[in-house]
């Protein structure tokens, strides 16, 4: 899921948003008012939705079958009135954060319809809940601030588990001391977490604000930087199950394609491999004729032998019939190298071939592109690539789709 250039759109504290070019390390890249302003042409792009776009809870499960686990976590959303429509329907995923003698802690995402629509204008191909790109301390709470709202979060081993925002302001005021409380309580007696050493703040908070907390808390407080998004837990807590139902669908078609396609491969190697040994074979059969025809030649010249003249034709034939045999074994003339060159002439992600179909002296190709635009520059590459230029190609008008796709169909006859 996860490439080497990925870019991770990440909220920030104010109402920006911070991208990062994540690999083995995180770079900070700058931040930017609108993410359709941070999405790269290239590469992959991931998605870290905030705490009012992605409502993330906890609950105990009686069973660790990632199936069942899935199904009883769609109950809990049920349950929590947070969806009207069926489980595939429903953006949302699930986590099992720890697991002991068959019961298990699990923490669920859903994404709200605002981030449906966000995610679907960004083309991202995985999304997370921003919290999840960072280590919670162990029996420690964490409040931080993103886009202006205070969020809480618990954690088990490192893991988000839980989150809510406790103030649509940055202020610790009594209010927020109330919020924290109570989820302190509510998540201890769900036996989400044991006890509470302590909160981190993370961001900048003016001193008065914190030793107030610590006051109504009863809790050591504590004020620390927000650390950088981890790469690790970005490429462990990822996923696609958040992204709307059209976008999931059109990544799985496009996973199935790949797979058809290493299939076909694998199914092509052995055949292109059988012709190459053929032509290798073919080539040294040429050579050796060639050797005694020259020698049959020079000696007709010296001795003027009838009967080496009868071997001198018998060369001559068996020549003239491997000649035509090399016709049929040129790799040139075979579908796989006419698929080879039509799959060469492929952009990046614009075009995926659908049907293939060879006659030798007619070939036929059809395929869909993300707009006839991108079908017209295929067919052009195609017309000007020099093996397949042997065909004369023509393409009927392609069909758009109501997504502004193109069907085409493109065939060639030799010329």
């Amino acid at each position: 899921m996860i490439m080497f250039t990925t870019t991770l759109i990440l909220p920030a504290a104010d109402s920006h948003w911070e991208v990062w070019r994540m690999g083995s390390a995180s770079a900070w890249q700058g931040s930017v008012a609108d993410p359709l302003q941070a999405s790269p042409s290239g590469g992959s792009v991931i998605m870290a939705l905030p705490a009012r776009s992605c409502r993330t809870f906890a609950f105990t499960a009686p069973t660790d079958d990632p199936k069942l686990v899935r199904k009883l976590s769609f109950a809990q959303l049920e349950k929590r009135g947070l969806t009207t429509a069926g489980s595939e329907q429903t953006p949302f995923d699930c986590r099992v954060i720890h697991s002991v003698a068959g019961r298990c802690l699990v923490s669920v995402d859903i994404a709200t319809p605002e981030a449906i629509s966000l995610l679907g204008e960004t083309r991202a191909k995985a999304a997370l809940p921003s919290i999840r790109l960072f280590n919670i301390p162990q029996g420690r709470l964490v409040v931080m601030e993103e886009h202006g709202r205070l969020i809480l979060v618990a954690g088990f081993g490192g893991r988000a588990l839980h989150s809510q925002i406790i103030s649509a302001k940055k202020q610790l005021d009594g209010a927020a001391a109330q919020e924290v409380r109570i989820a302190i309580l509510s998540l201890q007696q769900q036996g989400i977490v044991d006890e509470i050493e302590g909160v981190d703040l993370w961001g900048d908070f003016p001193s008065n604000d914190v030793h107030l907390l610590q006051s109504q808390l009863e809790l050591p407080v504590v004020i620390k930087a927000r650390p950088a998004p981890d790469p690790a837990s970005m490429r462990r807590e990822s996923s696609t199950l958040l992204l709307p139902l059209t976008v999931r669908q059109s990544l799985r078609r496009r996973r199935h394609g790949l797979w058809r396609w290493a299939a076909l491969a694998g199914l092509l190697i052995p055949i292109v491999w059988w012709i190459w040994s053929q032509h290798r074979d073919l080539l040294a059969k040429e050579a050796e004729a060639e050797r005694m025809e020259a020698a049959l030649d020079s000696s007709v010249a010296a001795h003027g032998s009838e009967r080496l003249n009868k071997e001198h034709q018998l060369v001559l034939t068996t020549q003239a019939r491997w000649a035509g045999l090399r016709l049929a074994l040129e790799p040139r003339r075979y579908p796989v190298s006419h698929l080879n060159r039509l799959t060469g002439c492929l952009s990046a992600a614009d075009v995926v071939l659908t049907r293939f179909e060879s006659k030798v002296v007619e070939i036929s190709v059809s395929g869909t592109a993300r707009s006839a635009m991108d079908a017209y520059h295929y067919f052009n590459a195609v017309t000007k690539d020099g093996p397949l230029g042997v065909y004369a190609w023509t393409m009927v008008q392609p069909a758009i789709g109501a997504d502004g796709s193109a069907t085409f169909e493109m065939k060639g006859k030799m010329r």
